[in-house]
């Protein structure tokens, strides 16, 4: 199975709460030339895409299912589950490539524990792993 974590674009400092925090403007053009790239790659016809349900999170998904011309589904625990949890959901799904939208520390955390190796995950960042 091929995953590619997807961090979440600039967002807000601040907001009411962590939860509610927006992407920026410059989150979302950003974001839009990062998908754009990445969908003129993606070959995949096997696929779901998965979000946290964070707000910043769905909006990073809604941009770049806009340039997949296709949609999403929330997940609650990419908000921060373990590892484990989230290959165990993966699992019981079908697909042969799975596009999940979430935030730090977690996405570092998950790639460390699948490659064994240390990764920058920046804002918006795209990184491919087979398991």
């Amino acid at each position: 199975m091929k995953i590619y974590f997807i961090r979440h674009g600039i967002a807000e400092a601040f907001a009411n709460s962590d939860f509610e925090r927006e992407l920026t403007t410059e989150g979302r053009i950003k974001l839009s030339e990062t998908f754009d790239n990445f969908a003129r790659e993606f070959t995949s016809d096997d696929y779901k895409i998965y979000s946290s349900p964070l707000v910043r999170a769905i909006q990073t998904c809604e941009i770049l299912c806009e340039k997949l011309d296709t949609d999403y589904e929330i997940k609650d625990h990419l908000a921060g589950a373990s590892l484990e949890t989230v290959l165990s959901d993966l699992r019981e799904s079908d697909h042969s490539t799975y596009i999940l939208v979430g935030h730090e520390p977690y996405i570092s955390d998950y790639l460390y524990k699948i490659t064994g190796k240390f990764q920058t995950v920046s804002r918006g960042s795209i990184h491919e792993v087979e398991i």
